[in-house]
């Protein structure tokens, strides 16, 4: 890089550049998002909160990850969504998801975390930590969920500051950022600024467009979709299939499909892991304190011979024993010579009729 300085800052002066955070970054990952985005008909990615449902995610066979705010600080944190955990929290996190999985990771960059620098420091920590696209919402700070009264949007004039700074921090130009408005259901917005928010951000380069919902409303969406795409017919949209909503118990929910075809292109269920996760674990734990060891048996039946059966397996243990070996002579003698799971077992589960010789 050259010098962007004209001689009169005398530090500024003295260096290459007055940049010096900023990365050269190849972020394939988000080009794969790219790709799938401009090539299906939607994306979808569950969302979570730790490495390991990430590398599930993957196992299953889904087209991406998010890294949901909510999820994060619930679950790593206990707290509600309030913008109690701070950006470097967040990205320490979204690394190791990134770290954990090859398939792209979308992740929450709540407010942006400050003003216009804050903004532009998160998206280019969020690229170092390997991820794929980020999430800025034009709450004001301190935020918060968008199914948590109490809203408040910045404004237009901040917001188009925040989004166009965003944009403009990118060190990959294959990095996605995606536009958040609260504006429908915020204290101080409604519909038509909802709308206006959307175009504005649209014009301000972002990659696609979130409005939040207040409510699982088929008829929102579809309005949604079809008045913006008037004057911006190739912008795609981004939908929360909210876990804050019983779409179950609507008469006629909405289908990924029809939001597909709606220009919704990036669909994401915030706190998907999370609840099942949480729904999983708490049966499981009340079975345990009701019935002590029968709780295991019971869990024994159901991960046996399943894909999650070898917590071993799952954390890559035979490559690491693998690597061990090859840079330590001694290293395939000591597997071989004590008890305890190798990659040359047959079975990944012990038992005690398993001859450990």
């Amino acid at each position: 890089m050259t010098s962007d300085n004209d001689g009169t800052d005398e530090v500024a002066s003295r260096v290459k550049t007055t940049e010096p955070f900023l990365r050269d970054v190849d972020n394939a990952p988000a080009r794969e998002f790219r790709e799938k985005l401009n090539s299906q008909d939607f994306v979808f990615a569950p969302g979570l909160y730790h490495a390991l449902d990430a590398r599930l995610a993957e196992m299953a066979d889904h087209d991406a990850v998010y890294m949901s705010g909510y999820s994060t600080v619930l679950g790593q944190f206990g707290f509600p969504d309030l913008e109690m955990v701070t950006m470097t929290e967040m990205v320490e996190n979204g690394k190791r998801i990134a770290e954990a999985t090859d398939l792209p990771v979308i992740a929450d960059a709540d407010t942006g975390y400050g003003g216009v620098h804050n903004v532009r420091r998160a998206v280019r920590e969020y690229e170092k930590a390997g991820v794929a696209a980020v999430h800025i919402e034009d709450q004001t700070s301190p935020k918060r969920c968008g199914h948590i009264a109490g809203k408040q949007i910045v404004s237009r004039e901040d917001a188009e500051a925040r989004f166009s700074a965003a944009v403009d921090a990118k060190q990959s130009d294959d990095t996605v950022i995606i536009a958040r408005t609260d504006a429908y259901g915020s204290a101080n917005g409604d519909w038509e600024e909802h709308l206006e928010r959307g175009r504005i951000y649209a014009d301000a380069g972002v990659d696609l467009v979130w409005p939040e919902m207040p409510d699982p409303s088929r008829e929102d969406a579809q309005k949604y979709a079809e008045t913006i795409h008037e004057t911006h017919p190739d912008l795609k949209l981004a939908f929360n299939y909210s876990s804050s909503f019983a779409w179950s118990e609507e008469e006629d929910p909405l289908t990924f499909q029809e939001l597909g075809d709606l220009g919704y292109k990036y669909i994401f269920i915030t706190l998907f892991g999370l609840h099942s996760g949480a729904h999983a674990v708490y049966e499981d734990f009340k079975n345990l304190a009701d019935n002590d060891e029968e709780a295991q048996f019971d869990l024994e039946q159901d991960y046996l011979g399943h894909p999650t059966e070898s917590h071993h397996e799952l954390s890559f243990v035979p490559r690491f024993q693998e690597i061990e070996a090859e840079f330590d002579p001694m290293a395939k003698q000591r597997q071989e010579e004590s008890a305890g799971f190798s990659d040359d077992e047959d079975e990944a589960v012990i038992t005690s009729e398993q001859d450990d010789d």
